[in-house]
Formats: C-alpha cells, sequence, structure tokens
C-alpha cells in the first residue's frame, strides 16, 4: 500500500470516527480585527473515477466549506498565525443493488398446552435487495503550515487518480512592478509589512509553481 493510500484510508477513519458521533465543526477563523493570514484553499481534481464524488478540506481536524462547481472548488479563509495541518481525501464512489442474506426473526407453534397453543421463535436466513455504495477509489493528504500573520497563501490539491494526489503551499507576494508572484511556503519567507493581508480587493493570477490549475485569483475570506 502507498503512503497516499495509507493516508486517505487514515483519513478516512478518523473523518467516519468524527461522522459517528456527529457532524465535523466548521473551522473557527479569527475575527477580521484581530491578527491573521489569508488563504485561498483550492482543490483540482484531474481525473474522475466514478459518477459520485466525496471531497473533504479541513483545517487542524475542522471542515472548510468548498464552493464552486466542476473540477475546481475552493474556499478562502482567515487563519491564525500558528502551526495547523490541512486536510484532503477525496473519494469517487457508486450505487448498486446487491442481494444479501440477512436473519429474520421467525414466530412457529412448538407445542399445546390447557390454555392453547404455544409459539417460539427462531432466527432464519432471508434473502433480500439492497442498496450499497461502493467506492470507485480515492486518496487522501495532509500538508503542514505556519503562517505568518499579514501573508497571503495559496494551498492547492491535487487529485490525479487512485492513491494519485499532492496538496503544495505557495506564499502570494507582490513584486515592485506591483505583479503578484508566487513563492514557496516556509523558510525564506518575507517577513508582511503589516498583520494584517490586503485581503479586500487583493487579486493574484499567478498559478502555483509546478501545478496545472490555472488562473485563479485570491479573492476575500468569507465571513
Amino acid at each position: 500500500m502507498t503512503n497516499s493510500l495509507r493516508t486517505f484510508f487514515a483519513l478516512a477513519v478518523a473523518l467516519s470516527s468524527a461522522a459517528s458521533t456527529g457532524c465535523v465543526r466548521r473551522y473557527s477563523q479569527p475575527a477580521m480585527g484581530d491578527p491573521h493570514a489569508d488563504v485561498q484553499i483550492r482543490v483540482v481534481h484531474h481525473a474522475e473515477l466514478g459518477p459520485n464524488v466525496e471531497e473533504i478540506a479541513t483545517i487542524n481536524g475542522e471542515a472548510v466549506p468548498l464552493e464552486g462547481a466542476g473540477s475546481v472548488r475552493e474556499a478562502v479563509m482567515r487563519v491564525r498565525p500558528e502551526g495547523m495541518q490541512y486536510g484532503f481525501e477525496t473519494e469517487f464512489y457508486h450505487f448498486q443493488n446487491q442481494l444479501q442474506t440477512v436473519m429474520e426473526t421467525q414466530r412457529y407453534q412448538c407445542g399445546n398446552t390447557r390454555q392453547g397453543p404455544t409459539f417460539c421463535s427462531r432466527q432464519v436466513p432471508v434473502q433480500r435487495m439492497v442498496t450499497v455504495r461502493v467506492s470507485d477509489g480515492g486518496c487522501g493528504t495532509l500538508l503542514d503550515q505556519s503562517p505568518l500573520a499579514g501573508a497571503v497563501y495559496l494551498v492547492q490539491y491535487e487529485f490525479a487518480g487512485v492513491g494519485q494526489c499532492r496538496a503544495t503551499c505557495q506564499r502570494i507576494v507582490q513584486g515592485v512592478n506591483g505583479q503578484s508572484m508566487a513563492t514557496e511556503c516556509g523558510m525564506g519567507e518575507p517577513v508582511p509589512a503589516s498583520p494584517y493581508p490586503p485581503s479586500e480587493g487583493y487579486v493574484s493570477a499567478v498559478s502555483p509553481t509546478g501545478t496545472s490549475g490555472g488562473e485563479q485569483p485570491v479573492m476575500q475570506p468569507s465571513n
């Protein structure tokens, strides 16, 4: 089993456990007036494995609502300047009818008394047609980041097939000529001039290095 598939199944187990105890809590953004970074989260699918898809994006285990249609879905969030982990999961699936054997309780007469017949019960196998969800394959991965207050980031997750997915992080900065440029997140990032990013009206037409997601704007964070 590949590392990507191991991560996918680990994410699936964790998220299934959360779902069994209730809905996954939505990520709580810091207030606009608190130090924060802007992160555009983009999910890109380069392959479709089935008629239905379930995709999950999380920040520190809390759900991120994605918007859009088709192969690209996005969310823009304010995040706290602290260590965090993004989680992504994609699973394609279809439904099919299957004949399954289930056990039913059957009541039958097993004797007589002066008061009348007596009845007993037993478990008997019965075949029924049921609709089940069948997985067509998927992938999941994790990405760690330590955002800087006042910075703008693009975190992109790309799905290409079973066990084939990756997540990348790019820091969006404006050059001296006013054009937007993308640099790798992590060590060597320039220190932002302000702890509050220029989210309103800020637009980037930069694609993350080495990906094929196309040019997309960095939008104003949702409330």
